[in-house]
This record gives C-alpha cells, structure tokens and sequence, in this order.
C-alpha cells in the first residue's frame, strides 16, 4: 500500500532503491574484501583496514552516484553502510550505552573521509596521502599500498561500470 501511494505521488519505488543500495552495498564489500588487496597490496587484514577498503569503496559509488545526481542514492548508500558498521560495532561487543557516541564519531569522520575522497577523485586529484593517513596511519613504509589504491580509486571513478569492474581492476593491477 505504501509503495503505492509513494508511485502515485510521484516518489517512486522504495523497494527498487533499497534493492539497488543492497546490491551497491554487497558488491563494494566483495571488493573491499578480495584477498588480493590484503595478501599482495598491504592493506592491514583487520577489523580497521576491512573498513577502510569497504569505504573507500562506498567513497567511490557515492562519488559515481552523486556525479549522476543520484543523490537518493547516494544518500541510500551511505545510510546502508552505516548500518552495517552498527551491526558489526554491536558484533564485537561495543554495549548499547557506548554505542550512540560511537556511532556519532564513526558517523561524523566517515561522512567527512567520503566527500574528502569524492572532491579528490571528482577533480582528478590524488587521494593516495588521504589512503595513507586514515589507513596506515601516515607510515612511508605503505606508499605503495596507498599508490595502488588509488589508482584503483581514480579507475573505478572513470570507469562506466564504477564498482562492478572492481574485482577484475584488483586482479588486472596486481
């Protein structure tokens, strides 16, 4: 019924959106996760470097999405994700009382990191000394790491098929 009403007012179907931003979602994750990008670029296999790879590929959509003018979108993307690091924050044991305020800060700095690397790839700048702050801490030792990254970035942002060509970019780059 409410989709219904949603399509006669001109507001579209949710739940093609939700599956849409589910597809988006899962497929950014198969590339933050491929093994590649752990066991030959560096990037640290931890709870920390997972989610930095999986926002940086969010990053990369929603900067697709947003050049699009998809800002529901986006949007849909960006609050999708964030429920899924509540759901794993919660996992791994952070109490319900802890949470609000983390979620905040988590809220609050990956928002920032999104646009900081979308007006990066939108104005075909580097977005390797960002990778190398948030993810390892600003260490020389994983410039190339970072390097690779961003290439990946910059190629996926061009790219017509953005997140869908991931996987073989990771593999081609290798």
């Amino acid at each position: 019924m409410t989709n219904l009403l949603r399509r006669l007012l001109g507001r579209g179907n949710t739940d093609n959106l939700r599956t849409q931003t589910q597809r988006r979602l899962e497929t950014a994750k198969q590339a933050a996760l491929h093994p590649t990008l752990y066991a030959q670029w560096g990037v640290p296999d931890t709870f920390d470097g997972r989610f930095e790879a999986l926002l940086l590929m969010v990053s990369v959509e929603f900067g697709r999405l947003t050049r699009a003018d998809n800002a529901p979108a986006a949007d849909s993307l960006l609050s999708a994700f964030m429920q899924d690091v509540e759901l794993a924050l919660q996992a791994s044991g952070v109490s319900e009382a802890g949470m609000r305020k983390k979620m905040r800060q988590v809220e609050t700095a990956s928002f920032a990191r999104v646009e900081q690397i979308g007006a990066s790839l939108r104005s075909d700048r580097s977005t390797r000394q960002d990778i190398l702050n948030a993810m390892f801490s600003g260490q020389d030792s994983a410039q190339d790491t970072a390097s690779r990254l961003d290439s990946l970035l910059h190629r996926l942002y061009a790219d017509e098929q953005g997140l869908e060509s991931a996987v073989a970019a990771i593999e081609e780059l290798s």
